[in-house]
């Protein structure tokens, strides 16, 4: 009896048999390959740094949305109402930036986060938690309150222990971010020096949509909820 790929031959014999056939994908796939690794991407070293970053997960994270800003050097020509002279208005711009500052959570996804957290007795199954950008948009204020204090704007006195707390705070946000969007020196006419611009493109975090993410889950904090009185 003739070999069962003979028969196939006579029967078929415009077709190849099946392992020619297979032999020639093999080949075809190997030389793709092969072309791929040496024409392809390549993978440095610092590529995996990258790939293994550290991940703290936050309940906010979804919000999270790149954008292209362009910041302001808050001279003559551009000083935003944050950086101008203390009245109601400017006051009311820099409560506005982090009024929603207490937030609350599942006890889902208060389980997940890296430091644990207060419950809220009163909203059983809800958290208390508040995002750091809004701590050191307070910290800030009080900096800015504390620069002001000597003139006749009526601010609360702050004790130079929490100034040195938010000194701190501001601190290590900025290093923990470390922006590296880069300050340019451009020619003035009027100056006729090379000038320093820090009025210049960065990518950031659009503060907007997080915000907009704490104000979904904002509540109004009581004295109770800080102590244990709702505990038993």
């Amino acid at each position: 009896m003739a070999p069962k790929g003979d028969s196939q031959a006579k029967l078929y014999p415009g077709r190849p048999p099946r392992l020619l056939y297979a032999t020639c994908m093999l080949s075809v796939i190997i030389n793709l390959a092969a072309f791929w690794l040496l024409t392809g991407p390549r993978i440095q070293p610092n590529d995996f740094a990258e790939l293994e970053m550290p991940y703290l997960y936050s309940p906010a994270q979804h919000a999270v949305r790149q954008i292209v800003v362009k910041f302001t050097r808050g001279l003559a020509d551009d000083i935003p109402i944050y950086e101008r002279h203390p009245s109601t208005e400017v006051d009311e711009a820099w409560r506005s930036l982090y009024s929603v500052a207490e937030n609350k959570i599942s006890e889902a996804e208060a389980v997940k986060m890296p430091n644990h957290t207060w419950p809220l007795y009163r909203m059983p199954g809800n958290y208390m938690i508040a995002l750091d950008v809004f701590h050191q948009l307070h910290c800030l204020d009080m900096l800015r309150q504390r620069i002001h204090h000597s003139s006749n704007y009526n601010y609360t006195w702050v004790p130079i222990s929490h100034l040195r707390h938010c000194i701190g705070a501001i601190r290590q946000a900025l290093m923990c971010a470390s922006d590296i969007s880069t300050v340019v020196f451009q020619w003035s006419e009027q100056q006729q020096i090379a000038e320093q611009r820090d009025d210049v493109l960065h990518m950031c975090r659009d503060f907007e949509q997080i915000r907009g993410w704490a104000a979904e889950h904002q509540f109004v904090a009581q004295e109770d909820d800080f102590n244990a009185v709702h505990r038993h």
